[in-house]
């Protein structure tokens, strides 16, 4: 049953191979001692110091060999005024100080900090701090947790995932080993041993039977070291304590006797060690409770020696002790090995890591390099792409030097500007808005004050080449309300606990940026030759020696403008990467003194740097939030009363009227006139709300189709003015849901044509309540609205047995789905799907499908087809020609439901071609032509010219 009892005991602790190749080269229960820095140790054994900040400068460290200082653990004990205002500024100066200290004088194989005057709080920032800067600059191997009473609120604030190991007096092992298996199970116990037995190594082995790892013998005595460098030497291996084992300890006659033995076990061969407690005045028998033992030898100050006074008697090993004078323990091998595979060994030993280990590891690796960051210059090109309705999209893309320096000041260089594409040539870049969400102070994977964040480890998988760690991380639920803060993903390498990519959604928005989601990748560097490396290069280097840089950032934003969620697509592409260059100040100051325009990365966010009446570069605090634009051009559309329309006016907008958060917009162009007012922030409240206003002084002819042909004597005129009001609110981060009452007043006019039995309708308001929602991620928008339609005046009108009293009232609804492609050398492709539909529509609250038109199929005249029912596909394709033209190819399909008209699902296409260019003076100019095809094509074309002139 004994020989059971310990091989069930090895079973427990063998978790690492059995093989010799395999076998650890350090003790597994290891000992060491306080240090004594004024007769350093002959022999480089585990030392532990503890010593107070304002000390540092005068403990004699150095005395210590760089092998003997490698082996040290330092607990280092400062002090902050519990009056303080800024603790946490006070526990950045004094680690800082330490770590200073410590780069000077190590590494060492341990460190930790022991702040007085701190509430548990600031307690867990400062060990937090502490062991990602030590880790990452190489300070300290390891991170320990000096002896304090309130160890559990420390652990509530979550820095004992910082820990590596706790050090504790021998008084408490018991108690803190119990509690670190339940609470922390990873983390190892260390104890600091006050000798109170003839064989001082006995309390070192009762600290380590009690759940120690490591056990520290206080006050040694010169020729200690020796000894406790051999107790290593013994322990070498898997190790440990056999709770089952009964050694005996006998007198010199053979008499049994009271005197503790510590018993050890070895995992991969069944050696055994035992600690007896010793008597110094006699000498004893241990008489071990079985004879199947082999080679008894002492370990000592001398050395390992084989002792030869043993015997058996009774089924028992009985091994002479003469009295004890110097420390020591007794090694024997076992006659019989353990039957283990390794199969058995290697499934038994894996362990899964832990996602605070990996968020841990990062943040030191993330310390790291910050201290190595290098001032850099790259090539920057940005896109922002507005999606718009019928496939169409707008991209603007600024392109430059990208300027930063570590720790200190980033710019971005706007050297070149393309609007579709199309490349800026006459004068400055113009001055854009800086429209930004809020900044986030707590950043995921940094130290903070408080938990700001929770992690889960999703799962391993490769990225881009490399293995790695897929890490989701969110605000815990008791996170403070309001605080802008980060819902994502990271991907960690699993080899050098780099970032390989983030994917961040912000929360807590309060501006007009409805929602804000990001994803930044990175790109490796070799510190030594600047070189761009690839993951199979990764592989190969040392991870110190890597440079991690971003190299792509994606994001989306929703932007609440003009009572609209408008979504916007930003692409930063990092190329061209100069590292450390010798030209860096020059190349830089070159870009100053040009009359590019310049942003700044801040701490408030971004902000123009403009020159002073001196020609300096300063940061300019906003940006001119108001804009007027000149537009010019000709609109041809036979369905207007007049064929060919000369258009000319100016367009005023601006971001913030009168300082007031409020945005207007108003166009005057002759003969039409739109404007809006919107407060896209109503106190505090992410809620907009806005009025609309639409007015047009030329009448559109409605015609009327019946199986296809035009009805020539039923053709009216209408003359619409519109006034709407919204009220929006965003939902689940990427949505928005809007309500709006629209006011509509319509004059009806007779056409030329229209016949004197035909009786035109009474002019009337509509009353026009609504909702409709939008939801858009990563290029895809899905949305749909509802009105209702109610008509103050409807009398008979037309051909009186077609009205119906009851279409005074009526709603239409239906839903939208798109998708833009982006494709290399400012390519694009637009996808477009349209659903719409109604209930008692009339030839008046029908979709017309003309360019001023709710929905638009190419080349229709306005007024000159409408429908019941629509499902329309937009297909376009955009490409730029030598940085000077862009053509845009448009088709347009739509299957038409129109009972009066006599359409079921009938086909009507159209095809369009765009061209556009900026002219002289920075004069953007637009041609869009559209024409019919298909079985229902109509006559004629439509087109549209027009500049704009931006003041």
């Amino acid at each position: 049953m004994k020989k059971i009892a310990i091989v069930a005991v090895c079973l427990q602790i063998c978790v690492l191979s059995l093989f010799a190749a395999d076998a650890p080269k350090e003790c597994s229960l290891c000992v060491g001692a306080t240090a004594n820095l004024a007769a350093p140790p002959a022999t480089v054994i585990p030392l532990v110091l503890q010593v107070h900040e304002s000390d540092l400068a005068t403990t004699a460290v150095d005395t210590l060999s760089p092998e003997q200082r490698s082996k040290l653990t330092l607990t280092i004990s400062y002090s902050v005024d519990k009056d303080s205002k800024d603790p946490m500024s006070d526990v950045e100066t004094h680690t800082k100080n330490i770590i200073e200290w410590a780069r000077l004088h190590g590494p060492f194989e341990g460190i930790g900090v022991a702040p007085e005057g701190l509430d548990n709080t600031v307690a867990g920032y400062a060990f937090k701090r502490l062991a990602v800067t030590a880790q990452g600059l190489n300070v300290a191997s390891r991170i320990v947790l000096p002896p304090m009473n309130d160890r559990s609120s420390l652990y509530e604030t979550g820095a004992l995932t910082y820990v590596d190991a706790i050090l504790v007096a021998d008084a408490d092992v018991k108690k803190t080993a119990s509690w670190i298996a339940e609470k922390e199970p990873s983390k190892k116990l260390y104890a600091i041993v006050d000798p109170q037995s003839p064989n001082s190594f006995f309390d070192l082995a009762q600290a380590l039977a009690n759940g120690a790892t490591r056990a520290y013998l206080a006050r040694p005595a010169a020729d200690d070291a020796p000894a406790l460098a051999n107790i290593n030497h013994a322990f070498i291996g898997d190790w440990a304590f056999d709770a089952t084992s009964s050694t005996q300890v006998l007198d010199a006659k053979g008499n049994r006797i009271e005197m503790p033995v510590l018993t050890f076990v070895r995992g991969e061969d069944l050696r055994t060690i035992i600690v007896p407690k010793g008597d110094a005045s006699a000498a004893f028998i241990a008489s071990l409770p079985s004879d199947r033992y082999t080679r008894p030898r002492r370990v000592d100050a001398a050395g390992d020696r084989e002792i030869t006074d043993v015997g058996a008697k009774g089924g028992h090993f009985l091994i002479g002790v003469q009295p004890v004078k110097r420390p020591f323990l007794l090694t024997l091998d076992h006659t019989e090995k353990p039957q283990i595979t390794k199969e058995a060994i290697s499934v038994a030993t894996q362990r899964g890591i832990s996602v605070e280990e990996i968020i841990r590891n990062h943040q030191a690796y993330k310390t790291y390099q910050e201290s190595i960051q290098p001032r850099y210059i790259a090539r920057d090109a940005t896109k922002l792409r507005f999606t718009l309705e019928g496939g169409e999209a707008i991209e603007a893309t600024i392109a430059g030097d990208y300027f930063s320096e570590p720790h200190g000041q980033s710019d971005w260089v706007w050297q070149d500007f393309y609007i579709n594409g199309v490349k800026w040539k006459y004068g400055r870049i113009p001055e854009l808005p800086l429209i930004q969400p809020e900044k986030v102070a707590q950043l995921p994977l940094d130290i903070h004050l408080t938990n700001e964040y929770r992690y889960q480890l999703a799962r391993e998988t490769d990225l881009n080449g490399f293995r790695t760690y897929e890490v989701r991380f969110e605000p815990p639920p008791n996170a403070p309300a309001g605080l802008p803060l980060y819902r994502g993903t990271v991907w960690i390498d699993s080899r050098t606990w780099a970032r390989i990519r983030i994917s961040m959604i912000q929360l807590n928005l309060t501006g007009e940026v409805l929602s804000n989601e990001e994803r930044v990748d990175f790109q490796p560097f070799a510190r030594a030759t600047h070189a761009s490396l690839s993951a199979a290069d990764v592989a190969k280097a040392d991870p110190r020696e890597i440079i991690w840089l971003p190299i792509d950032v994606s994001a989306q934003q929703v932007i609440s403008a003009a009572g609209r969620a408008n979504v916007v697509l930003r692409q930063t592409t990092f190329s061209d990467f100069r590292l450390e260059p010798n030209d860096f100040e020059q190349r830089h100051q070159i870009a100053a003194a040009s009359d590019a325009r310049i942003v700044r990365e801040t701490q408030e966010g971004m902000r123009y740097v403009e020159k002073n009446a001196a020609g300096e570069r300063v940061v300019k605090e906003g940006f001119n939030t108001a804009r007027t634009f000149m537009l010019g051009g000709i609109h041809h559309d036979s369905g207007l009363d007049y064929p060919v329309l000369p258009l000319g006016g100016i367009d005023y907008f601006n971001f913030d009227w009168h300082k007031r958060g409020i945005q207007t917009n108003v166009l005057f162009a002759g003969v039409l006139l739109t404007g809006n007012v919107t407060n896209p922030n109503i106190n505090n409240t992410r809620t907009n709300f806005g009025a609309d206003f639409f007015a047009i002084a030329v009448p559109t002819t409605n015609s009327m189709y019946r199986s296809g042909l035009e009805q020539q004597g039923e053709a009216v005129k209408s003359l619409p003015t519109n006034l709407s009001f919204r009220l929006g609110h965003p939902f689940l981060n990427f949505g928005k849901v809007d309500v709006s009452l629209g006011v509509r007043h319509v004059n009806y006019q007779r056409a030329d044509t229209t016949a004197p039995s035909f009786e035109v309708p009474s002019d009337t308001f509509e009353i026009s309540p609504g909702i409709d929602a939008q939801y858009s991620r990563w290029g895809y928008t899905v949305s749909g609205f509802f009105d209702y339609n109610a008509r103050t005046n409807w009398k008979p009108w037309g051909i009186l047995s077609e009205y119906n009293p009851n279409q005074k009232t009526f709603t239409d609804f239906g839903g939208e789905l798109s998708k833009s492609f982006y494709l290399p050398k400012f390519q694009r492709i637009g996808v477009e799907l349209n659903y719409l539909d109604g209930q008692r529509l009339d030839r008046f609250g029908k979709y017309e499908l003309g360019f001023f038109g709710s929905q638009r199929i190419h080349g229709i005249r306005s007024g000159s087809v409408r429908a019941e029912k629509a499902i329309l596909g937009h297909v376009s394709y955009g490409l730029v020609f030598s940085d000077q033209f862009r053509l845009e190819a448009f088709y347009d399909h739509g299957l038409l439901t129109d009972r009066l008209a006599g359409y079921h699902r009938e086909p009507f296409q159209g095809v369009g071609i765009a061209g556009q260019t900026v002219g002289p003076y920075g004069t953007l100019l637009r041609l869009d032509i559209g024409k019919t095809v298909g079985r229902n094509a109509q006559s004629g074309f439509v087109a549209n010219v027009v500049f704009l002139k931006l003041f």
